[in-house]
């Protein structure tokens, strides 16, 4: 789906009067809308030709960074949010409508089933971040000018602000030279060509789900809002799916700019990076072969507990040059805990909502896509401290509704089983005698 990661975390240095906050507000805030139109979208147009669309505006929106300004950046931005909705939205589709086909065909458990699958592709995703920010730290270690940073310690971690008591930034970036920034968009260029050549040549299409094929326009159109109103327990999961978004903002913002550039400079962002999509990779690659052993309640509850410490540790460390080390370890702890995430999300939506998945995954990515946003407006006014404690408090109550949505699933599921024994007893009288 995507081969190279790192031009996202890249724009996330700009400092041109905050343009790469501003652009990935406007992309998320888009999002929103291409989610609640995704199930519309992929009833039109089908998986594959979804999927094309994305990666034709994911190359625009390259191409946008190589020349970064206003506006260049900005309706690229907006295009590629228009699209990423749908892109998401047909990637769950896809690999649910195959989870479930497997399980049918293996009679295996299909929790096990898309565990495996997300594992999967989660394992090829979070390995773009390697290679993305292994190319960007390479090239920007080019640029020995490049290599500083204007910030002293105490403006950086979690005493960084956007704008002092004076109004002035308390942290500046030095940035990379045109010709830094030129070689390493090109490159990632050539990655977006080859992502989109491999998508024609090798993705095959896939049949629609059965509701895809009964909807109606309306219907489609209005999916993402409508099965709010008739399953309660998507709207118990809203809290939670906000803070696997923010928790990923928190990394691609604060912990990239204010923790690790600030203190140790720009041109080590690619290897804190690399080595958080290492433990991520290897994180996917495991849980995705444990699930069926551990269940996924002891999977969530790991990862809340590595966010949880992670927020925490941010919240009142101030970095100093010389504590590399703690940052790289907390970059892979991280790494650890959104490996779960990525693949357990996934298969609990397709697991949860087998009869609507087009309508649960546009609002889970429509969820996420406010919470990038609405954490990208306040970054521009708020201090790092008022963020993670925001963040902090939200996955606590995600937490906790979440604990009460599998209560839920755990006693339907149990009523149901004991309808079915009566049920087979009252058809079986016979059995029921010689029991007697």
């Amino acid at each position: 789906m995507k081969i190279c990661f790192g031009c996202k975390t890249t724009e996330n240095e700009n400092q041109d009067d905050g343009l790469g906050i501003t652009s990935l507000s406007c992309l998320y805030a888009f999002v929103i809308v291409s989610a609640i139109l995704a199930p519309w979208m992929i009833k039109t147009l089908g998986i594959k030709i979804s999927l094309l669309i994305s990666w034709v505006s994911h190359i625009l929106y390259t191409c946008s960074n190589i020349y970064p300004t206003f506006a260049t950046l900005i309706p690229t931005s907006i295009l590629l949010g228009l699209i990423s909705g749908l892109l998401w939205t047909s990637q769950g589709v896809f690999i649910s409508t195959n989870a479930y086909s497997i399980s049918e065909h293996n009679k295996a458990e299909i929790h096990a089933t898309l565990s495996r699958l997300n594992g999967i592709f989660f394992t090829f995703f979070e390995l773009t971040q390697i290679t993305g920010n292994l190319i960007s730290s390479f090239v920007l270690n080019k640029d020995t000018a490049f290599n500083t940073t204007m910030s002293s310690a105490s403006a950086c971690g979690c005493n960084d602000c956007p704008v002092d008591v004076h109004g002035n930034s308390t942290s500046k970036i030095t940035e990379p030279a045109n010709s830094a920034r030129y070689l390493l968009m090109s490159i990632f260029l050539a990655f977006d060509v080859l992502g989109f050549l491999c998508t024609v040549i090798f993705l095959p299409a896939i049949q629609k789900t059965q509701w895809a094929e009964k909807a109606n326009g309306k219907e489609s159109v209005t999916a993402c809002c409508s099965v709010l109103r008739t399953d309660p327990k998507l709207v118990f999961l809203l809290p939670l799916f906000s803070i696997v978004a923010m928790q990923k903002a928190v990394v691609w913002t604060d912990f990239t700019k204010s923790y690790a550039s600030c203190t140790f400079g720009i041109h080590m962002v690619g290897f804190v990076m690399a080595s958080y999509g290492c433990a991520t990779t290897a994180s996917a690659i495991v849980t995705s072969r444990i699930a069926k052993y551990t269940g996924r309640y002891v999977l969530f509850a790991t990862a809340v507990a590595i966010d949880l410490t992670i927020f925490i540790v941010l919240y009142f460390w101030a970095p100093t040059a010389d504590q590399e080390v703690h940052l790289f370890s907390m970059a892979v702890v991280w790494g650890l805990g959104e490996g779960i995430w990525a693949t357990q999300f996934n298969a609990l939506i397709a697991l949860l909502f087998p009869e609507r998945t087009e309508a649960a995954f546009a609002n889970y990515h429509c969820t996420k896509a406010a919470s990038f946003t609405v954490y990208f407006v306040i970054s521009l006014y708020v201090c790092v401290k008022v963020k993670l404690l925001l963040v902090i408090v939200l996955l606590v109550v995600g937490s906790a509704m979440y604990a009460g949505v599998e209560v839920h699933v755990y006693r339907n599921r149990h009523v149901v089983e004991k309808e079915i024994q009566v049920v087979n007893v009252e058809n079986n009288p016979e059995n029921n005698t010689t029991r007697l």
